[in-house]
């Protein structure tokens, strides 16, 4: 049964690279900002916002480039959006980090780049309007909150969400697991309507070039036993009596 799975995923994996339908790039692309406090340039144990960090590694291992930086870094992150142009960005931070993430969205308004989602830990200060280019906006915070909730603004056409953590505090939240989780399959969700959108596209090519290049490849693969994915040899043809 496991060669049978093995062989099945084989030649999904050819047809597929044979179409040109291999998965392309992640549209959405992660952008994260630690909080004030942070003193990894000198040391790394002088780290604040450390939970930052690893829910960078967690994007990158599931397939999402994801950068994190200090929450003064806005320049830095700036520019490398603007060198990367991604589809879409993801933009998190915790604390001042938080802070920082707004004013990368103000930012970003006009260029062209979409902001899928915005996560915010702990806002730090009065924020006055949620950035209007942001289509998900979450705001994680507890019971003795540095500011509260995120305002939702009239007009506003995105998701806002404020998410209660409980048994968190300020200098905690960002290693919460909901936390990361929340964010993670926000962008995940993100991602995967964006990619939808463009395989629906290409489905839909008025030229019909899809189904021919299904027929190309079906006409140039052998045909297969169903259970065992052997090749299947085509029966010798029956040749009929002459005619009297």
């Amino acid at each position: 049964m496991y060669r049978v799975a093995l062989a099945l995923a084989a030649q999904c994996a050819v047809l597929f690279c044979s179409l040109g339908l291999v998965s392309p790039a992640r549209a959405v692309e992660a952008y994260i900002f630690r909080g004030a406090g942070d003193f990894s340039f000198i040391a790394k144990p002088l780290t604040f916002s450390e939970g930052m960090d690893r829910l960078g590694d967690k994007l990158n291992a599931s397939g999402i480039h994801a950068e994190v930086y200090r929450w003064q870094a806005l320049e830095w992150a700036w520019r490398d959006i603007m060198n990367r142009k991604p589809d879409a960005v993801a933009i998190m931070g915790h604390s001042m980090g938080a802070l920082t993430a707004i004013t990368l969205a103000n930012r970003l308004k006009g260029t062209g780049i979409r902001v899928a989602y915005m996560g915010l830990i702990d806002i730090p200060g009065p924020v006055g309007a949620t950035p209007s280019n942001v289509e998900l906006a979450e705001n994680f915070y507890h019971a003795f909150p540095v500011y509260g909730l995120l305002p939702v603004t009239a007009g506003h056409k995105g998701i806002i969400r404020n998410e209660y953590v409980w048994g968190n505090i300020h200098i905690t939240m960002d290693n919460s697991r909901r936390v990361h989780d929340s964010m993670i399959s926000a962008i995940w969700l993100a991602d995967s309507q964006r990619q939808r959108s463009t395989l629906q596209a290409y489905a839909g090519d008025g030229g019909s070039q899809t189904l021919e290049k299904v027929e190309k490849v079906l006409a140039s693969t052998p045909p297969s036993d169903p259970v065992t994915t052997a090749a299947v040899a085509p029966p010798p043809a029956k040749k009929l009596p002459p005619i009297e």
